[in-house]
């Protein structure tokens, strides 16, 4: 708005006239005329209506807004409860678990002693057989100098077989140009 004077039209008591606004009427407001506005908003009849229509608004938005609230609420809840039966079940069985656990531990140790027996007989025997392998790397050491023996030996008789063919193919080849077969 500007900073002008506003306009205050006189009131007629016309309905168009009456404007209803008290402070810039110049005629009394019971002067105006019955259907105008001034006179509904200070009815007292139109007061309680007015008050009624704006509880009644009240209370619909406010059953409007808990409705959409059980809509989210009650599915919430629900799924709590249903989480909440689960965990239950969860830590009964997890107890239950532990319980058998705690029952068979007893069984457990002395099994565990007997392991703790066999180990250090595995101990032992372990010892016996390091011992067993020393030897048996000691005959491999003797075995592989006897194949490289052999080896050698075998090398020779190659060279020898060669030789041998050598000495008897050549005289036969010129022999077998003279048979007759």
């Amino acid at each position: 708005m500007s900073d002008e004077k506003k306009v205050i039209e006189p009131c007629d008591g016309t309905p168009e006239g009456c404007h209803g606004d008290s402070d810039n009427c110049g005629k009394d407001p019971s002067e105006c005329h019955a259907n105008s506005s001034f006179s509904e908003k200070k009815s007292e009849g139109n007061l309680d209506d007015c008050l009624g229509k704006s509880l009644e608004q009240l209370s619909t938005a406010f059953m409007a807004s808990a409705k959409r609230w059980e809509m989210i609420v009650y599915p919430a809840l629900f799924a709590f409860i249903i989480l909440a039966a689960y965990g239950f079940f969860l830590i009964y069985s997890l107890t239950e678990d532990i319980s058998r656990v705690a029952d068979d531990m007893g069984q457990i140790t002395q099994h565990m002693e007997q392991i703790s027996t066999q180990v250090n007989s595995i101990s032992k025997n372990m010892v016996v057989m390091t011992q067993t392998l020393d030897s048996q790397l000691a005959s491999m050491d003797s075995m592989t100098y006897q194949i490289r023996g052999m080896n050698i030996s075998m090398n020779q008789m190659r060279y020898d077989f060669s030789v041998l063919n050598n000495s008897v193919s050549r005289p036969m080849s010129f022999m077998n140009t003279f048979m007759p077969w």
